[in-house]
């Protein structure tokens, strides 16, 4: 192989392009014009083929990810075996790894993209009929199993356990030195905006098209944002194509959202299921669990009680129990006070859920009669100004409900959130403006 040795910058280039010629029949295109049009062959020495990546990030994936596969290409192109030392541009070789297989132990610096609760955990997770798949399938993806499917996509209503298993996930995957990032849908669009604001794109898209395995939660925060959608399809791509796995999250099924169809038959692809709330068995058993977590214990009657409970969500449920072992703390736990403490929690969960759905829908009922136009010109994508005068009230009688800009803007089909930002304010002087609408809202 002397004469390899000797191969000049042009010879060099030449059989680069070979070796990525053959590339091209195993890799999709989206891998190979992310991770290899910027990479270039700085030498060969007849044994190691050393390769220019244009970041540390990108030459860490390659490591990672993409070594068998250009080893074995360029074995074949220069004619003898190939060992592969990769560089980021500015830096020095590193040794080429002895290593025939894929799998590698982890490097020092596993990356967590996004923040991580690991107070969240798959041993503190009370599986149910409800939730079953949904935990199976996440568990899934770290440990040994025949249920691996990705996407894994979870949808019900908020406080069912979705974040938990997101980050349990999340945590344990980290643990065991696989990459991860773990985002919001709404920070997933904030990064992606902010790298395009500060022309930083492709370090945005090196660290998080790099993980072993993306979390999106709050899915349908980006409904009717075409180039966040458009990014995380390619993201997924990128993600699903290197052999990692993709899990979301959403209040709604991802079919209700409204996105694109490139978005909707990729999610389509693994495994989508509905997390469900618990039943009154399941119920007892989650009082049960909480107080054993928590180095308590609560008579029969109270457990009773609680799993009497019919909360619309493990949140509230969560929040049942710990107000019962308060009062046993307190030495107060008796039935008119268990009692009383559960009923305030119950009514109040009973009204977010009537404002959360025939409260919303009724609101935007009576604002459209105000108007003269129909309920679903509200959330239409018509500009006449009554219909706008219609949208902006919405968006400022939902906020005065509690309601974030990311819910209200899914309410409104989906609007980027500033738009809704603007309409809530022009909203809001319209109402201060008009009292005989402030009225009609107010009852």
């Amino acid at each position: 192989m002397e004469d390899r040795a000797r191969l000049d910058a042009r010879e060099l280039a030449r059989a680069w392009q070979a070796i990525l010629g053959r590339l091209e029949l195993e890799l999709n295109p989206h891998n190979m014009t992310a991770w290899f049009s910027p990479t270039r062959a700085l030498s060969f020495d007849g044994a190691v083929l050393t390769l220019e990546a244009r970041t540390a990030m990108a030459s860490e994936y390659l490591d990672r990810r993409m070594r068998v596969v250009i080893e074995r290409a360029a074995t074949h192109v220069f004619g003898c075996p190939v060992s592969l030392a990769l560089v980021a541009a500015g830096e020095a070789p590193d040794e080429p790894s002895t290593s025939t297989g894929s799998s590698a132990a982890p490097s020092a610096g596993v990356l967590a993209m996004g923040t991580l609760n690991c107070a969240y955990s798959f041993e503190d997770y009370l599986a149910s009929d409800g939730n079953r798949l949904a935990f199976e399938a996440c568990i899934a993806l770290v440990e040994p199993s025949d249920l691996v499917a990705s996407p894994v996509v979870l949808f019900g209503a908020p406080g069912m356990g979705k974040t938990h298993l997101l980050h349990a996930l999340a945590c344990r995957a980290k643990d065991l030195g696989r990459s991860v990032a773990c985002l919001s849908a709404e920070e997933f669009t904030n990064r992606f905006l902010g790298a395009l604001r500060a022309r930083r794109v492709e370090e945005f898209q090196d660290q998080v098209r790099s993980v072993d395995i993306l979390i999106i939660d709050d899915l349908q925060s980006i409904a009717g944002k075409k180039a966040t959608q458009d990014e995380l399809v390619c993201t997924m791509d990128a993600v699903c194509n290197a052999g990692g796995h993709v899990v979301v999250a959403s209040e709604r099924h991802p079919f209700e959202l409204g996105l694109p169809e490139r978005l909707e038959s990729r999610l389509a692809a693994g495994i989508i299921t509905r997390v469900e709330p618990f039943d009154r068995g399941e119920r007892r058993a989650f009082a049960e669990h909480i107080a054993r977590r928590k180095r308590g214990g609560l008579p029969a009657w109270a457990i009773d009680r609680l799993a009497a409970v019919n909360a619309s969500s493990v949140r509230v449920l969560l929040g049942c129990v710990n107000a019962a072992m308060a009062l046993e703390r307190a030495q107060k736990l008796d039935a008119r006070s268990l009692d009383a403490s559960l009923a305030g929690v119950t009514v109040l969960d009973a009204t977010h859920a009537q404002g959360s759905a025939g409260g919303e829908q009724d609101l935007l009922d009576r604002i459209a009669r105000y108007f003269a136009i129909a309920t679903e010109d509200i959330v239409g994508r018509s500009r006449s100004p009554r219909f706008n005068d219609a949208r902006a009230v919405a968006a400022a009688a939902l906020q005065q409900r509690g309601y974030s800009l990311p819910r209200i803007a899914a309410v409104l089909s989906g609007r980027d959130k500033s738009t809704v930002s603007t309409l809530a304010s022009r909203g809001r002087t319209m109402l201060e403006e008009q009292d005989i609408l402030r009225h009609l809202l107010a009852g």
